[in-house]
């Protein structure tokens, strides 16, 4: 994604024929499955999509080996010299945990604490610095467990 937006699905996005998706997965071993959703949710349903009980509503059931990029994605920025994990965003605004932890400069900073290790705020975008995406590669991951996989079938032959 080009910019930041509110990921409360975990961030996981995928490319498949040059188009950005979000994507959902889930089930047990063999027995995985993959849903193609739309990345903007006023978009209408897409061409292939059905209706899957697991999602609650409409995506394109796909196989990995048949995208283009498939990731995780997370959003992390600076504010007053602290670094924090972006978790959504307003138009004017982020949502953000402090990543060091440290309560003390948590309290004088005015956020709010959950406990000692989670310091929670919401920080005006015009104050914040050094906003950043990491992106974790999931495909490469993928292919190399079931490169792993198909390897150790072969030799059980």
């Amino acid at each position: 994604m080009s910019e930041f937006q509110s990921l409360t699905d975990g961030g996981m996005r995928a490319v498949w024929r040059g188009r950005e998706y979000r994507l959902k997965s889930g089930g047990g071993i063999g027995q995985r499955w993959h849903f193609l959703i739309p990345a903007d949710p006023n978009e209408p349903h897409l061409e292939g999509a059905v209706y899957d009980e697991k999602l609650g509503g409409y995506g394109i059931p796909i196989d990995p080996a048949e995208l283009d990029a498939w990731y995780s994605t997370s959003w992390y920025f600076d504010w007053r010299g602290q670094g924090f994990r972006a978790t959504s965003r307003s138009e004017d605004q982020i949502n953000g945990h402090l990543m060091s932890g440290d309560d003390r400069w948590a309290k004088a900073n005015g956020l709010t604490l959950f406990d000692r290790a989670w310091a929670v705020g919401l920080f005006p975008i015009s104050e914040i610095e050094n906003l950043r995406e990491e992106r974790h590669d999931l495909l490469a991951k993928w292919k190399s467990e079931r490169a792993r996989a198909e390897l150790k079938r072969g030799q059980g032959k």
